[in-house]
């Protein structure tokens, strides 16, 4: 288990917690009081957890190289960025959060629900990456090696 990287077991809390948050948001634009409530815990959740899933990226990029060499590194690089992006959109969805709920301006939801779906997307697209290095690449790599042999 010390020698297996955590990325892969962190990713999956900050995918379920965001994409249920942005889920949530949308609802609280009808039924406000619980779901607007359970949207930010969701939100913030998932947010947290994304930033551990993020820092541990490094780990599992290490591991990935020792195992199954360099040829996947363009992937790692969009796949980075669009975790980068995907956490500023929900960090900043949760800092309009906040100042909504310190000022009550109306045309902070809206905004915070825009960057909830951006975030949405930028996060399927990070999933669409990250599975492009684990299942395309480490099965490509297995078949050129077994070719050259």
């Amino acid at each position: 288990m010390l020698n297996t990287p955590l990325h892969p077991l962190l990713v999956h809390f900050p995918i379920a917690l965001l994409l249920v948050g942005t889920a949530f948001q949308i609802i609280a634009l009808r039924r406000r009081a619980f779901f607007d409530r359970a949207a930010f815990v969701l939100l913030l959740l998932g947010f947290l957890s994304g930033v551990a899933a993020f820092l541990s990226g490094s780990g599992a990029e290490r591991f990935a190289s020792a195992h199954w060499g360099n040829a996947y590194l363009s992937i790692v690089h969009i796949h980075k960025v669009y975790s980068a992006v995907t956490m500023l959109l929900f960090g900043g969805a949760l800092a309009f959060r906040m100042l909504q709920y310190l000022t009550k301006i109306r045309w902070v939801m809206p905004l915070v629900l825009i960057l909830c779906l951006a975030g949405s997307f930028t996060l399927a697209m990070t999933g669409h990456y990250g599975g492009q290095m684990v299942y395309v690449q480490k099965h490509a790599e297995m078949l050129i090696s077994s070719q050259i042999r």
